[in-house]
């Protein structure tokens, strides 16, 4: 009993070490995905992504400032963000990166991004 009683201490001195900022949000912060996605579209048309993305077929759509924030469709979502993910690379200089098709296994659609970002960095 005596164990617990300090283990509990101990967390509680754990907790107090942590700074506030830490352990609580302002009010604000529910609001901040709104903002990195209104700053993804920017930063999107910044590269030209109306004539480059939306030009390659009928399915691409432009993307409207709060679109991956609350999820709606998420097939449609997840198909737009993945081929999105696949132009990047793509513009990044890797022409030979296959676009992922709609009907395509998620997992292997997301291994292959993940390998081709991957071989971006470098380290």
């Amino acid at each position: 009993m005596e164990e617990n009683h300090e283990q509990e201490e101990s967390n509680n001195h754990q907790s107090d070490s942590i700074p506030a900022e830490t352990t609580e949000d302002g009010p604000g912060r529910e609001y901040e995905i709104y903002t990195r996605n209104e700053e993804l579209v920017d930063k999107l048309k910044l590269l030209n992504y109306e004539e480059g993305f939306l030009k390659l077929g009928v399915a691409y759509k432009p993307i409207l400032k709060h679109y991956f924030v609350k999820s709606r469709n998420v097939g449609e979502q997840f198909f737009l963000f993945t081929s999105l993910a696949a132009w990047l690379i793509k513009k990044s200089g890797d022409d030979s990166f296959n676009m992922p098709q709609e009907f395509d296994d998620p997992n292997s659609t997301i291994a292959n991004i993940m390998a081709g970002a991957k071989s971006k960095v470098r380290l």
